[in-house]
């Protein structure tokens, strides 16, 4: 039985692939089919991504050599994890093994648009047409993708997220508005922190915890400056029990970002039922079906963000009805099973024979 090589972040590092292919290892994949996850970034710093990559590829080539590989499945954002990522399709391509390319950045059409000269346009081109499919993580990227490559064979695979058996209760008297994610612009945290004063004004119980990895001085010194660091959490980066704890105390979730693919967080927050305010970019308003299980506020509208909170806060019923139908939706399209069962379809679909003796995933334990 031949092998499928993963290839992404360290399961060790923090992010939102790293988070989605643990999704994929707690839904049993990694016990079922014949995976082989190799680290090809492990952490910033040009040093550590030499010796990753070169942990990764000594890993890798052997095995195509010795034709163990059957499939290679590669997680890549944009910019340098793209070009990285690239590589081991290349070298895929070349030992004439199919190729899964599972695009996770909602930034890609402005990397490739914006940032690629022509030459890099052809070679990002040829990496998505030589793909036996390529994943995007909602069916509004298709037509994104499509305009880069038009050969490209797309799939829509959904992030997947655990959905615990009870949602969590919604308080009378919030107190929690929590963020996820890095903290830097294009995450939109800095307009949260400018809303802040707006929300304290008419709920000054309400502590803002900003939960993170990133710029934590420049965010304490704009909450200090605007005179709110009284109301202001920062614990960094939580680890998955932590992060849990956290949307436990939460009562609002939110993330103005800029740019996005399918975040987890939100993903998390509607599973557990903590009502998210959100801007529309990448799969968020599929996620939210439009504004029907959470708020959509244009990123950068500081007013009308605050408004968006102030809103959720002041208001129980909505808050409930935002929950009940956010998990609803969680059920139904993002469920671990159910993703890991269409991952596990598309792998026979894209290199057959490689898993013999591999039950079809509907049977799932």
């Amino acid at each position: 039985m031949k092998q499928i090589a993963m290839i992404g972040t360290s399961l060790d590092s923090p992010g939102g692939m790293t988070a989605v292919v643990q999704s994929y290892k707690d839904a049993g994949l990694f016990d079922r089919w014949p995976l082989v996850y190799i680290a090809s970034y492990t952490k910033p710093g040009a040093a550590a991504q030499m010796r990753a990559m070169g942990a990764a590829l000594r890993q890798l080539v052997p095995a195509l050599i010795a034709r163990r590989v059957g499939l290679v499945h590669v997680h890549s954002a944009s910019r340098g994890s793209f070009w990285r990522k690239s590589l081991f399709c290349a070298l895929a391509r070349m030992f004439a093994v199919p190729y899964v390319f599972h695009l996770h950045s909602g930034e890609f059409p402005v990397f490739y648009g914006d940032e690629c000269g022509p030459l890099r346009q052809r070679w990002v081109r040829w990496i998505l047409r030589g793909a036996a499919r390529v994943v995007v993580l909602t069916p509004n990227w298709e037509a994104a993708l499509r305009s880069i490559e038009p050969r490209a064979r797309l799939k829509v695979v959904l992030n997947p997220v655990a959905v615990p058996p009870q949602p969590l209760p919604i308080r009378p008297h919030p107190r929690k508005i929590l963020f996820l994610g890095r903290l830097r612009q294009k995450k939109g945290v800095f307009d949260l922190v400018a809303a802040m004063p707006a929300v304290l004004a008419r709920h000054p119980q309400v502590k803002f915890c900003i939960a993170g990895d990133g710029d934590l001085d420049g965010v304490r010194a704009a909450a200090r400056q605007l005179g709110v660091e009284h109301a202001l959490e920062l614990p960094g980066w939580l680890g998955p029990a932590e992060k849990d704890a956290a949307l436990q105390d939460a009562d609002v979730l939110v993330l103005p970002s800029y740019f996005e693919g399918l975040p987890i967080c939100v993903l998390e927050a509607m599973a557990v039922g903590v009502p998210v305010v959100a801007s529309p970019v990448g799969g968020i308003p599929f996620a939210l079906e439009e504004g029907r299980c959470g708020e959509l506020v244009v990123a950068g509208q500081v007013e009308a963000l605050s408004a968006a909170l102030n809103r959720l806060l002041s208001d129980g019923t909505l808050r409930a009805d935002f929950s009940a139908r956010a998990r609803r939706r969680a059920i139904e399209r993002f469920s671990s099973a159910s993703v890991a069962t269409e991952l596990g379809a598309m792998w026979h679909e894209c290199a057959s024979g490689i898993m013999d003796g591999v039950p079809a995933m509907s049977g799932d334990k």
